[in-house]
């Protein structure tokens, strides 16, 4: 029974989407159009279909060796090489090639395949890189044989190191039904090879374009109604607002397991909302490296599962560049190895976004950016990448009562005033903002985040919430961590970039450290600081069972200022309060965290006291950074000496000591504020075996009372 198309909805069917389940099998031969099937079921004439094994065919893109991931750095595979060839067995196999030098050119190539992958996530080392399948291969005029049957010919030989190939090899044939005779389809494409068990299968990626661009010019939201819709390009809104709703997320699906591409793709426009839809890709959480990109020899990084920017072999659920307000509601995304939601575009300021392929040429991008953002009711997982990504310029993305697990991370928020509220997150890490963007000091801020009243429950995989580069206001309040053994629940780096983080409140939190299973057992810490102005309150950070040397329940970087750690519980941990910066550092092949005064060391002598450094958090002020504030020298000529600091520019990274100093490249020195700004009371810590252990090179302004230990 037909569902009842909502009042002042176009109905998908009444485009010709079927959404049907059925298929059947067929014969049909090389040059001929005409199928044999062995049931003719539902099909009808005018609709799609995908017809498996009689299509052979190849297509790639190019990519320069600077910046592979913008549009303008990209162009289409033609002729640089011949292709040929695709196992029966494979319908689909991707490759990338990578340029890595020039005398004589030779390069490396890889499978994206998970077959071929096998240096997936696995516990305990869960980051993993590809796997080329071929390296140091020099370039000749002969075929060379990769894998499942595909070969490789060059035809241009001049490639400039970094440069980059990825194509694709396919056996499938997307065509319509033009005629049906008794068991014989006549299709509007012909074959290219015999197949004698073609699998025939509904294909609605035409039908639902033409259903959403007629509700577009008739100014009507979209139905669809209860069924399966396949897609290889996904469906596009362009410069337009639209509803667009399903019958239920459990019963209207759009499949792109068959292609690399987003669902959705959307571009412009005033108001777009996508209701009650399930949305499934090709690829799962587990099935390919957690270090989603590799480094080319020119520095860039390339993305082979990244949806938009390299076009390789990712898959998404939406992706989105300056749409201004926006509601994802009731939907239910999995197996996608890209982002499932990634935004994008200008910013309020009219700063334009870096537009990448395939959203290139839409120059009114620039004009507009994103208002606001909502994910309500969203269940998303086993994904590779972000569950959601806000990434640097929209504004007002709201992420409520979504339930995410088996993702990478769940949220990637790098845009102003996002609300992380109500959600319940399993293995994946909990969230990370940060900004791309500069944090100016006398300008609005490019990132501020509210995360509030969640769960959060660890696995083998997850990791904590993670506050970067350029976080300028931030809020993380009564949130649950629960079985929390693999990494820190709650960090606050100090930034980077000439960004540092700043102004972050955690309160009322309730941290739990204990390994739950078989998670593993790493070094974690339940609130880590090495930002300054955070205040450390009502929090509760525990571990059940006996204590393992590993758990630390507060720790703050010596260089931080301006802290206020108070009315905290912590029980049954090794370390209660700790400072130092926590450093990981690798001996006899062996990683594991150490806890040091902050250090950094004279990357380039500029002049006597004058030096450009290497490793310190960049200031807030861009002329007045860590002016006043001391080195103590560690190594070289003035090792033990102590001076103070003049000046420090951030962008730069230059600095100018008070006192004549000569000075050597790779001089190692300690930094510390000439006063901390530390208020540290009122904390019960209850059996920690070390209740608190703090090192500083300065204790002016630090104030340790009240605190209850037992």
């Amino acid at each position: 029974m037909k569902c009842k198309t909502p009042a002042g909805h176009i109905d998908a069917s009444d485009c010709g989407a079927s959404g049907s389940e059925f298929k059947t099998v067929g014969a049909i031969t090389a040059g001929s159009n005409v199928i044999r099937v062995d049931d003719v079921g539902d099909f009808r004439v005018g609709q799609e279909v995908e017809v498996s094994h009689c299509h052979l065919h190849h297509y790639g893109t190019v990519y320069a060796a600077g910046k592979p991931a913008l549009a303008g750095s990209q162009h289409k595979l033609e002729g640089e090489v011949e292709l040929s060839g695709l196992d029966d067995a494979k319908p689909w196999q991707t490759f990338v090639i990578h340029f890595d030098a020039t005398d004589p050119v030779t390069f490396r190539w890889m499978a994206v395949d998970p077959a071929y992958q096998t240096m997936v996530r696995h516990e305990p080392v869960t980051f993993r890189e590809w796997v080329w399948q071929g390296t140091g291969v020099p370039i000749s005029g002969d075929w060379l044989p990769l894998l499942d049957g595909v070969r490789m010919r060059f035809r241009k030989r001049d490639w400039e190191p970094g440069q980059c190939i990825s194509f694709h090899a396919r056996n499938r044939l997307l065509a319509s039904i033009t005629g049906i005779s008794g068991k014989m389809l006549t299709l509007s494409a012909p074959a290219t090879r015999d197949a004698v068990s073609a699998e025939i299968r509904h294909h609605d990626q035409s039908a639902l374009q033409t259903a959403v661009d007629m509700a577009i010019a008739d100014r009507k939201n979209l139905f669809i109604p209860a069924g399966r819709y396949r897609l290889s390009s996904g469906l596009w809104i362009r410069n337009a607002s639209l509803g667009i709703e399903g019958a239920h997320r459990e019963h209207t699906l759009l499949d792109i397991s068959g292609d690399n591409t987003a669902v959705f793709w959307i571009s412009g426009g005033k108001d777009v909302s996508v209701r009650n839809l399930a949305m499934l890709g090709h690829t799962g959480f587990m099935e390919l490296p957690a270090d989603h990109s590799f480094p080319t020899v020119q520095g860039s990084a390339f993305w082979p599962t990244a949806n938009q920017q390299m076009e390789v072999k990712g898959c998404a659920a939406a992706n989105i560049v300056s749409t201004e307000h926006l509601l994802f509601e009731d939907l239910k995304v999995s197996r996608m190895v890209s982002e499932a939601f990634y935004l994008h575009g200008a910013d309020r300021l009219g700063n334009p976004p870096f537009i990448q392929a395939p959203h290139e040429g839409m120059h009114e991008l620039a004009r507009q950016y994103t208002k606001s953002c909502i994910f309500h009711r969203c269940h998303v997982s086993d994904c590779g990448f972000n569950a959601f990504n806000n990434n640097d310029f929209a504004e007002n993305t709201s992420i409520l009562h979504c339930h995410v697990e088996r993702v990478h991370n769940f949220c990637e928020g790098a845009g102003r005033f996002i609300r992380i509220i109500g959600n319940y997150v399993l293995d994946g890490c909990a969230t990370s903002i940060h900004s791309c963007s500069r944090a100016w000091p006398l300008k609005l801020g490019p990132c501020q985040a509210v995360i509030s009243d969640n769960v959060f429950e660890g696995g083998a995989i997850s990791g904590g919430i993670s506050i970067g580069n350029a976080a300028t206001q931030v809020v993380i309040s009564n949130n649950l961590f629960i079985g929390y053994s693999k990494e820190s629940a709650i960090t606050v780096f100090a930034g980077t970039r000439g960004s540092p983080v700043r102004t972050v409140n955690i309160t009322g939190n309730i941290v739990d450290l204990t390994r739950l299973g078989d998670n593993p057992e790493h070094d974690r810490v339940g609130i880590a600081v090495s930002a300054s102005n955070v205040v450390v309150a009502n929090n509760q950070i525990y571990v059940r069972g006996s204590k393992t040397g590993n758990v630390t329940a507060i720790h703050v970087s010596d260089h931080a200022v301006n802290i206020h750690v108070h009315d905290n519980i912590v029980e049954n941990c090794d370390w209660g309060f700790r400072t130092g910066s926590r450093v990981y550092v690798v001996d006899d092949g062996k990683g594991r965290f150490e806890y040091r005064h902050t250090e950094s060391e004279v990357g380039e002598v500029l002049g006597s006291g004058l030096f450009r450094d290497l490793k310190l958090p960049g200031g807030w002020d861009e002329v007045s950074a860590y002016c006043g504030w001391h080195i103590k020298w560690l190594s070289g000529a003035n090792a033990g000496v102590t001076t103070t600091i003049e000046g420090f520019t951030t962008k730069e990274r230059i600095m100018r000591l008070k006192e004549p100093l000569q000075l050597q490249t790779g001089d190692r020195f300690a930094l510390y504020p000439a006063k901390m700004n530390w208020q540290i009371h009122n904390n019960t810590i209850e059996n920690c075996t070390h209740p608190f252990t703090v090192d500083l090179l300065v204790t002016e302004g630090v104030q340790i009372k009240d605190n209850l230990l037992g």
